[in-house]
Order: C-alpha cells, then structure tokens, then sequence
C-alpha cells in the first residue's frame, strides 16, 4: 500500500497546482477514453470498423462523441459499437462538464484575483497615496480636481487595506473621478 500512497499523493499535488493540472488530466482521461473505446470497437467488430475507416476512422468517432452527445443520434452498427460510442458519449458528458467546472472556477478565482489588487500595476504619471485614513477622501478629492484638464490620470493607493472595500468607499465618498482612476 505505500505504492498507492505515494501515488496518492503525487496526484493530489498535481492537481494542487490549479487550473492548467486540472485541463490537463481532463484532456488525459478523454484520450485514454477514445483510445479505449477505439481499441475495444476495433478488436471486437471488424465489420463496424471497416465501414466506419478503420482505427483512425473508429477514433475520429470516438473524438466527436466525447466532445459532442449529440453526435450519437445517427449511429448505425452492431449492438456493440453501439453500446461503445454510448460509452463514448456518457464519458464525454462527465469529462466536458468537469472541463467546463474547472473553466469556471479558474476564471472565477483570476477576476477574484485581480479585483482584490493581485496584479502587476503598469501606470504612467500617476499619483502614489502611500496608507489609508480618513484624509485620503480629500486628497483623492484634490487630486481629482487637480487632474480634470488631462485625459487620463491615476491614483494608486498603497496599503493593507481590501481593495475591494476601498473602492467601494471611495465611490460612496467621491462618486464622480471623472478621468481619473483610482487604484
């Protein structure tokens, strides 16, 4: 059993590592899925997979059945090839809606990322407010005004601080920045 912990655990840190891991053990499971269901149509129904072009043709079919259930619709053959391509089609489901879970999450946690301020910040002629208090409202105010005659102007606040909260403050204190974006 030390194999399979080891095993274990070495999956589990593979599919710690996020977004990138998970696609790729998705992709994984649906080539091992096609090469199987292609390799069992292809020992077991001569006739079906000469009609439907060979290893490459009965993979090719496989492909589109794990990708797409509706494909299914119009298959003719054997009660085997048949009861394959459902396989096919079942796995499919199960590997595209986790691809599409492990799609969502992933994007979900970057734009979470990136509204709490976890990003590099590239900006030209801005203004650095270095901590948070109550003075900030004014001098975010002062540079505001200060800044109406150019076309874009930024404030980059640096502090401890929820970046969430503090743009949810400074919108409910200051409502109109017009040109000026505060970061």
């Amino acid at each position: 059993m030390r194999l399979r912990e080891r095993l274990r655990y070495w999956f589990d840190g593979t599919m710690a590592r996020g977004t990138r891991a998970l696609i790729g053990w998705l992709g994984l499971a649906c080539v091992v899925l096609i090469v199987l269901v292609t390799s069992v149509v292809v020992v077991f129904t001569d006739e079906d997979t000469e009609k439907n072009g060979g290893w490459l043709g009965v993979a090719w079919m496989s492909l589109l059945r794990t990708l797409d259930p509706g494909t299914m619709g119009g298959d003719t053959g054997g009660p085997l090839f048949l009861g394959l391509m459902l396989a096919a089609t079942l796995g499919g489901i199960f590997i595209v809606s986790a691809l599409i879970s492990v799609l969502t999450a992933g994007l979900e946690a970057r734009i979470h990322e990136l509204r709490r301020g976890k990003s590099r910040l590239i900006e030209r002629r801005h203004t650095v407010v270095l901590g948070w208090s109550e003075q900030v409202f004014t001098v975010i105010a002062e540079l505001v005004e200060a800044n109406q005659s150019e076309r874009r102007s930024c404030v980059v606040i640096l502090t401890e601080r929820d970046k969430v909260e503090m743009e949810d403050e400074i919108r409910r204190r200051i409502p109109d920045t017009g040109h000026t974006r505060v970061i």
